[in-house]
Formats: structure tokens, C-alpha cells, sequence
């Protein structure tokens, strides 16, 4: 199977930045208009390149980014585990990967309040974009999911059984 699954289940971060991707396309779509019909009329030629020139490459990064952020997550197949974030995709085989845990999410080093979903591999932890919501003040890092703690904890026992299925291979019933 080469299609990645999400393990962590959509909420209000996937739902903002779904909006943001359909108001960023009406107004890709707007400024394309406006500007072609300016150019089609033969007035307002300057203005109407200018704006296409300017707004067309910010519209360009405001997509790109705002579907990055609709996509971080974590994800898995029969492969691997995939750490979507905003910023960059890593991609762990199986066999690299020897657990799953909690810790602190880290903003510029230092932990924040959340917590985040850690891969554990031969080489080193890896912090997911997924964060467990918390209560407390202070620092946190708004790049991803976050999620209730039993949807938190329910996608770590999910993540857990795919990397238990992957180790030991498919379970056979014998009759």
C-alpha cells in the first residue's frame, strides 16, 4: 500500500486553514480577473501587470503555506511513518522506528506548555507537528493539530498497534 493514512484526526487548525486556501484561491481568482479585463480593455495597463506582478507570487506563498499547514500532521503506510510540518516532510521507515512518546514541544530549543507526539528511531527523536492541548500559560507553538488529550492519546495507541503490525507482520489465524 503506497497511500499514506493521517493518524491524527482532523480539527479547528485543518478546518482555519481550509478556509484560508478558499479565500486565498477567490482572491487569486479576483485579482486575475480584474487585472485580465483591465489588460483586455487596453486601460489601466501598468497598473493591471503591476498588481498581477505582485499579487500573483504573494497569493502563490500564502497557498503554499496555508496547505502546508492544512496538511502537518502525521502519517503513516506500509512503509513508513511521514512527520508533515510547515516547513518541511521527513520521512522514518519502520525499521528505523522504535517507539512513540510524549514530550514538550520545543519553540527555538526551549519546551513549551504543550506537549508534543515524539518519534523514537535508531538515530535520534523527532518531534511531530502534533501537540496535546493544555491549560497552562505560557509558550506554544501553533504549527499544527492540536488535539484533545484522549484524541491525542487515542492517535499514539494508533501509531503503537501500525508500528506493532509492522514488526511482527500480519497476524495469521490458524484453524
Amino acid at each position: 500500500m503506497r497511500r499514506w493514512r493521517r493518524m491524527d484526526p482532523w480539527g479547528a487548525t485543518q478546518a482555519f486553514a481550509g478556509l484560508m486556501v478558499l479565500a486565498g484561491s477567490a482572491m487569486a481568482v479576483a485579482v486575475v480577473i480584474s487585472a485580465g479585463r483591465g489588460l483586455v480593455q487596453g486601460r489601466m495597463v501598468a497598473p493591471a501587470v503591476l498588481s498581477l506582478a505582485v499579487a500573483l507570487p504573494f497569493l502563490g506563498l500564502w497557498l503554499t503555506f496555508v496547505l502546508r499547514m492544512y496538511l502537518a500532521g502525521v502519517y503513516v503506510n506500509d512503509e513508513g511513518v511521514r512527520l508533515r510540518h510547515v516547513f518541511r516532510t521527513r520521512t522514518l521507515r519502520w525499521s528505523e522506528v522504535t517507539g512513540f512518546e510524549t514530550r514538550p514541544a520545543l519553540l527555538f530549543g526551549e519546551p513549551t506548555v504543550r506537549d508534543a507526539c515524539w518519534v523514537q528511531t535508531t538515530s535520534g527523536a523527532f518531534e511531530s507537528a502534533v501537540q496535546r492541548r493544555s491549560r497552562e500559560v505560557g509558550w506554544r507553538k501553533n504549527v499544527g493539530p492540536v488535539l484533545s488529550s484522549d484524541d491525542f492519546e487515542g492517535m499514539l495507541a494508533r501509531l503503537d498497534a501500525e508500528r506493532a503490525s509492522r514488526r511482527f507482520g500480519p497476524q495469521v489465524v490458524r484453524r
